[in-house]
């Protein structure tokens, strides 16, 4: 295979080596840097997540309290209370500082223990 780089010219070489530069410094800045999130993207995150947990689980909007937020070095936390066990039992999602991951930290459940909700069997 003939070598194409030493039939270039040097002024073509040079172009293609700056060329190269620019692409991979492109690149690096693009995939390196991380830019934070402010609280209102944070919050209309975090308000997406509800709204896909309450559409999948059917839970009725009611049941959540307001929203509760705060901001950590890492990322983002929100909080709603769920009514009916409101004292120990919330909705809670992590969304990351820079706004790339988000998840959900707990789920409601009045009665972890005991599985669905439901008193367990005396046998």
């Amino acid at each position: 295979m003939p070598n194409v780089v030493s039939r270039l010219s040097p002024l073509a070489r040079r172009r293609l080596l700056l060329a190269g530069v620019a692409l991979v410094l492109a690149a690096g800045i693009s995939f390196g840097w991380h830019r934070d999130i402010d609280a209102q993207t944070a919050a209309t995150m975090a308000d997406r997540l509800l709204g896909q947990y309450r559409a999948r689980s059917g839970e009725p909007s009611r049941n959540f309290g307001a929203r509760e937020g705060w901001h950590w070095a890492d990322g983002w936390e929100f909080r709603w209370r769920y009514r009916p066990c409101a004292d120990f039992v919330s909705l809670r999602v992590w969304i990351s500082a820079d706004g790339r991951r988000a998840r959900f930290a707990e789920l409601p459940d009045c009665a972890p223990g005991q599985g669905l909700g439901v008193p367990a069997l005396k046998v």
